[in-house]
């Protein structure tokens, strides 16, 4: 299957076959597979944390607003993003040493571009924009694997903070169900006429 072909078959999936099953290999190639998405110095400041019991799943359903097919899911995949943008900073830079992406001389100047002391509000904001190309990634990558995922931004951030013990340098980027559909997509809603929203340049003075 080609990407356009991929693109056109993917829906977001409201009803799932109830009891189906995801095994873990394949949740941890899905995550691979998200990990291969573009990222600023190639730092990857992205996670993911599957929920896959169904008591959780349960629980993940209230805090997402009592929403159904949460618990009939098989899976859900939250993406976080990491806001230490310099966590792995020095294996980074070996890594880029190694491979001759910069010289032994070039190290401290690129460790200080990654891991200077930025506000946390830049470093959020670099850190989900990362995140959200690994979630698109990944959405593709479980399609492309035969599955059906619905991703959500509707749930109650707090309380699934929480609920993922996530740590404080941590963000919620998205939501995402797995499983199996069940019956036939609908037709794919009408997208914007690409000269409608499609700029040169900058936008138009009126």
């Amino acid at each position: 299957m080609n990407f356009e072909d991929l693109q056109n078959k993917r829906r977001a999936c409201h009803s799932f076959v109830k009891g189906a099953q995801v095994p873990k290999e394949d949740l941890l190639e899905m995550a691979r597979r998200a990990g291969m998405a573009p990222s600023g110095y190639n730092a990857q400041p992205w996670e993911f944390v599957f929920v896959q019991e169904k008591a959780r799943l349960e629980q993940l359903s209230e805090i997402a607003y009592g929403q159904a097919h949460v618990k009939d899911a098989s899976a859900a995949c939250i993406v976080v993003a990491d806001s230490f943008i310099g966590r792995n900073v020095d294996q980074l830079l070996q890594d880029w040493l190694k491979l001759g992406y910069c010289t032994e001389e070039e190290i401290p100047a690129y460790r200080n571009s990654i891991a200077k002391n930025r506000s946390l509000e830049k470093r959020e904001k670099m850190a989900m924009r990362n995140a959200m190309m690994a979630a698109m990634t990944f959405i593709y990558a479980a399609e492309d694997m035969g599955y059906s995922t619905c991703p959500m931004m509707g749930f109650r951030e707090h309380e699934l903070e929480a609920f993922l013990n996530l740590p404080e340098d941590r963000r919620i980027a998205l939501l995402i169900l797995i499983g199996k559909s069940e019956g036939e997509a609908l037709p794919r809603l009408p997208r914007k006429d690409p000269k409608l929203i499609s700029f040169f340049e900058s936008y138009p003075l009126d």
